[in-house]
């Protein structure tokens, strides 16, 4: 005897598809639903300021760490007084920040050999690292390193008149001048056996820079503020193109102030934006 399909069956077959453990899982789905929807329509607060920037908004005081034997970034006149492009860089970080601050905020430097600054950070003698600090991807397990502000890499100097060397490839069989031991002269012996250059050290690249104006080199590999301090005195010489190797210039931070990293960046980018940065070039490096 055969029954028909009734409403009622087909209830009961519908219902009898639903497997142990079907109803948890949905309730799972549901779950994560709402969560979804709860996090994009709620998002999360904005994470608590760090104890370093809550102090300097507080006190008004942000301590630097600076070497001030490194001219055109700092110099100290022997008297107390700081000037070049950190300095200035420095004084324009917290001239934006007590824009928004009830408390002005300036500068404390606390004068440390460039060897021991890092230690000197750790040991919280101070909140930043801003002395013409070179990125070092083998400290950021130490520290939290800015946007970069400067870019203090080798360039290509030929003498004023030279119109004809674009690229370190126009300068193949040439001899090129070097500081030894520099970045340059790095760069220089790492294509010097594929571009035969005639590679020639001097002790320092004044003396580089010397050699090209006599026409004993055909060009020189040496960063920009050598060529500037050099440009300044003796003109005659001019760079080519970008960098021969990047060799940015950074911030150094505690890896606990990533409130104070954010502020840092925010700045040194705004003023990359609006051309501050170019000034503070203009002002120090020319």
């Amino acid at each position: 005897m055969k029954f028909k399909n009734t409403p009622r069956v087909n209830k009961q077959r519908a219902l009898s598809r639903w497997r142990m453990g079907t109803l948890p899982l949905v309730i799972v789905v549901l779950g994560a639903c709402a969560w979804l929807a709860f996090a994009l329509w709620f998002p999360r607060p904005p994470p608590k300021p760090d104890a370093t920037w809550l102090r300097i908004i507080e006190t008004g005081v942000f301590r630097v760490g600076i070497d001030p034997s490194f001219p055109p970034f700092e110099s100290d006149d022997a008297q107390g007084n700081l000037y070049g492009l950190d300095i200035a860089l420095a004084n324009e970080l917290v001239r934006v920040w007590s824009l928004n601050s009830e408390t002005p905020i300036r500068v404390e430097y606390v004068y440390t050999g460039f060897d021991g600054l890092y230690d000197a950070l750790k040991t919280r003698q101070f909140d930043a690292i801003i002395s013409a600090l070179p990125y070092d991807p083998k400290k950021t397990e130490d520290v939290l390193f800015s946007h970069s502000y400067f870019n203090a890499g080798p360039h290509i100097i030929v003498r004023a008149e030279n119109t004809t060397v674009k690229t370190y490839y126009d300068l193949m069989s040439k001899a090129i001048g070097v500081e030894l031991g520099s970045t340059g002269d790095t760069f220089a012996r790492r294509w010097q056996r594929r571009l035969k250059f005639d590679l020639r050290t001097y002790p320092t690249p004044a003396d580089a820079l010397h050699a090209l104006r006599r026409g004993e080199v055909e060009a020189v590999f040496t960063d920009l503020i050598s060529f500037n301090d050099f440009a300044r005195r003796e003109g005659g010489v001019q760079p080519v193109g970008d960098a021969l190797i990047n060799e940015f210039l950074v911030i150094a931070v505690r890896k606990d102030a990533p409130t104070l990293l954010g502020h840092i960046n925010a700045v040194i980018e705004a003023m990359k934006r609006d051309g501050r940065l170019e000034q503070l070039y203009a002002e120090w490096l020319q």
